[in-house]
């Protein structure tokens, strides 16, 4: 009996641990089936939100493209977006507008499998920086079986059109003049020389700075002729793009500035293409201040605009080049060859005996002499251009935009400007070329706008010359968006309010110069002009070229 009692608590006692280890295995398998479900439910509500940041990634971007391009696309000082006043998701009109710089973009979306069941859900709520008018956050909270999952990336959205520069530089700029003592308030753009990559278009061991901010407060006479938003801005959105070519950032060169810098560096094939050192700045990333820095990133970049090239702008397209448009667009269009003036549009119209008097020697000299080219239309409105002198000021008055052929155009005195397109305060002077003769325009003193006729920029004097713009002068100011086919030159202590777009920018010292020199203190401050003000025959093209940069991504 004793022996039998040993036996079966044996016999109990093992079939205890097959037990225990029986359900130990289906605990633990168990265990791993839920940790499994689990795992699996988390996988998919990561997939959920990926799959919502995803597909209103793409929706924000097409928007974006849309959006500008779009005739009235409205605008402001600084950094702006079109953007920012709201997103038209189905673009018939209704505008989804920003709530705490908020929208909510999709709410509980399902994500469904190959067999249409669904396996998740997301919402996906756009968030604006509140200083900033080109970043924006997409988030993305994916869920699958009570699982949770978030996703989120920054992007900033920009347009590198021509007139979203402070300048706009062609290959003319591997001549690289673009250096010294010059201040750029605002973004530059640089085509560069697609055959020698490796030639310096900023070559700066000076002063050169580029800054991401104006006070125009700080110019004599120049606030009250700017509309009050647009006196201070504190963030231009400014970038350096070159296509081709380096830069340095040697000596006491300033790009950005720690506490405001520039939205990005975008050289060449990269850091390789940027050398130097600053000495005072941001040492820890070659001197520059910026939030980003690589090669050049743009897949389908802007040409530089010429004028026997098409124009793809919203006022050109239809032509078969710029210089056609200039032409046919004209109010008013005068072409002089040899010592003959012939009015080419409208025909038949007749202008007073001044305006070929002052044309005839194929210079137009805006000096102390009245020159009146206008003509009235039909229905009593007038059109053509016209220069009045009294008390060392000089009033040129555009009503429409006016084209030159054969001559050069030369601002001898101060003038302010006047201009008139229909129910617009905006028109373009064009100065071309005709067989060899012409297509440049001289500044000599200041060209502002008339503050008692509208404050820029809602009042603006678009500049095209198919050869040379030169700002010459001690100290001038200039107001207006310009074009030169060849080269912008700026003397000494001068300054250009708006933007410029120019084969080759270049600074020279005082004096009538026909060279470029370094360490020249002249400036250019970008002022940026609403797309419904532009002058509507300004190289510009339709949409401009939106890119979309992505800043940061986070799983969460």
């Amino acid at each position: 009996m004793h022996a039998k009692g040993i036996a079966l608590v044996a016999t109990l006692a093992l079939m205890l641990i097959i037990a225990l280890l029986v359900f130990g295995t289906f605990f633990r398998s168990q265990i791993e089936l839920w940790v499994t479900r689990n795992d699996t439910t988390s996988v998919q509500a990561f997939y959920a939100a990926e799959a919502g940041l995803q597909k209103y990634k793409a929706v924000l971007f097409q928007q974006y493209v849309w959006r500008e391009q779009q005739i009235n696309r409205g605008g402001g000082p600084g950094c702006y977006t079109s953007l920012v006043t709201g997103i038209d998701l189905y673009r018939n009109g209704n505008l989804l507008t920003f709530q705490n710089n908020r929208i909510i973009l999709a709410q509980n979306e399902n994500v469904v499998d190959a067999n249409g069941k669904p396996v998740g859900q997301y919402t996906v709520t756009l968030i604006r920086d509140a200083q900033d008018g080109q970043l924006f956050t997409l988030v993305s909270n994916g869920t699958s079986s009570g699982a949770k999952a978030t996703v989120q990336a920054t992007f900033r959205l920009s347009n590198t059109g021509y007139l979203e520069q402070a300048i706009f530089a062609g290959s003319g700029q591997a001549n690289k003049w673009l250096n010294g003592g010059a201040t750029i308030r605002g973004g530059i753009y640089i085509v560069g020389d697609p055959s020698n990559p490796d030639q310096y278009v900023i070559e700066s061991n000076g002063n050169f700075s580029l800054f991401n901010s104006y006070n125009l407060n700080n110019y004599p006479g120049i606030a009250s002729r700017v509309e009050s938003a647009y006196q201070q801005v504190s963030d231009l959105c400014a970038s350096v793009r070159v296509q081709y070519g380096k830069i340095s950032v040697g000596g006491s060169t300033q790009i950005g500035e720690p506490s405001n810098k520039v939205k990005g560096v975008f050289v060449g094939r990269g850091s390789q293409d940027i050398t130097g050192q600053n000495v005072n700045v941001c040492q820890n990333n070659k001197g520059v201040c910026t939030e980003a820095m690589g090669p050049f990133d743009l897949s389908n970049p802007p040409p530089f605009p010429t004028l026997d090239t098409k124009l793809d702008s919203d006022t050109c397209s239809s032509y078969p080049t710029w210089r056609a448009c200039l032409q046919d667009k004209a109010t008013l269009r005068i072409q002089r060859i040899g010592d003959q003036v012939y009015v080419l549009q409208p025909p038949n119209a007749t202008l007073d005996s001044s305006c070929s008097a002052a044309l005839r020697s194929g210079i137009l000299n805006l000096n102390t002499s009245n020159v009146d080219c206008t003509f009235t239309r039909l229905d009593g409105t007038r059109g053509g251009f016209r220069y009045t002198y009294s008390g060392g000021q000089g009033v040129l008055e555009l009503y429409g935009d006016v084209t030159l052929e054969g001559v050069d155009v030369i601002f001898n005195q101060p003038t302010a400007y006047r201009t008139i397109s229909g129910d617009a305060k905006k028109a373009t002077l064009v100065v071309l070329s005709k067989s060899g003769q012409g297509g440049n325009i001289d500044i000599n003193g200041n060209l502002l706008p008339d503050s008692s006729h509208g404050l820029f920029p809602n009042h603006v004097l678009g500049l095209i010359a198919e050869k040379d713009v030169y700002q010459r002068g001690n100290k001038t100011y200039v107001m207006a968006p310009v074009y030169a086919g060849g080269t912008f030159r700026i003397e000494k202590d001068s300054v250009l309010f708006g933007s410029v777009i120019s084969n080759q920018f270049c600074t020279t010292s005082a004096g009538n110069r026909n060279n470029c020199n370094a360490g020249q203190t002249a400036e250019v401050v970008y002022i940026r002009i609403p797309y419904q003000n532009r002058p509507v025959l300004l190289p510009s093209l339709k949409g401009g070229k939106p890119t979309f940069q992505v800043l940061s991504y986070e799983r969460r």
